[in-house]
């Protein structure tokens, strides 16, 4: 038994591996996903990705505008992934499943930004920020996903989630 548990310890250890960078983005490619607006919630936003030109010619990375409104003024400071799943028609955000992590990482330990290919694919917070005010807007790049549809770190199909600092899922929007 003690065999068979040595062996799926380093089984799972071997599965995660650093994300690949994903420079041949087809320049102006673009998504976007925008939170639904709510009587429940103050809760306003979006997030726009599109294709740019990186370091060199040949170099086309994801481009991030987001900007997010509404935030509570406690819970924070708040996170915010690409999720696996789209949003279900019902607009549960627990639909949407984990964190895009094609290269299983998981999401334990915590990300550490100045090695962003360690991190799951779908943490943006994790590389590029938490959000620690009831308001963000910023812009960023990634390396590391895709708007390559077939490739693994592609999220053209996939949600957008914000959480509290507890994991609660605040609100969800699929790309489009």
């Amino acid at each position: 038994a003690a065999l068979g548990a040595l062996c799926a310890t380093f089984t799972l250890a071997a599965a995660s591996t650093d994300a690949e960078k994903v420079l041949n983005n087809p320049v102006g490619a673009s998504y976007s996903a925008e939170l639904p607006q709510s009587n429940k919630t103050a809760l306003r936003g979006s997030i726009v990705a599109t294709t740019t030109e990186g370091e060199t010619k040949d170099e086309h990375v994801v481009n991030f505008l987001l900007s997010i409104s509404g935030l509570p003024s406690e819970g924070g400071p708040f996170t915010y992934h690409i999720h696996d799943k789209p949003v279900p028609a019902d607009g549960n955000c627990t639909g949407t499943t984990g964190h895009l992590d094609p290269f299983g990482r998981g999401d334990s330990p915590a990300c550490d930004k100045s090695k962003p290919e360690t991190c799951e694919v779908g943490d943006l917070s994790g590389k590029h920020g938490k959000i620690n005010s009831s308001a963000i807007s910023s812009q960023f790049n990634d390396a590391y996903v895709a708007l390559i549809p077939g490739n693994a770190a592609y999220f053209g199909n996939r949600s957008f989630v914000v959480h509290s600092a507890d994991k609660t899922r605040l609100g969800c929007a699929n790309f489009t």
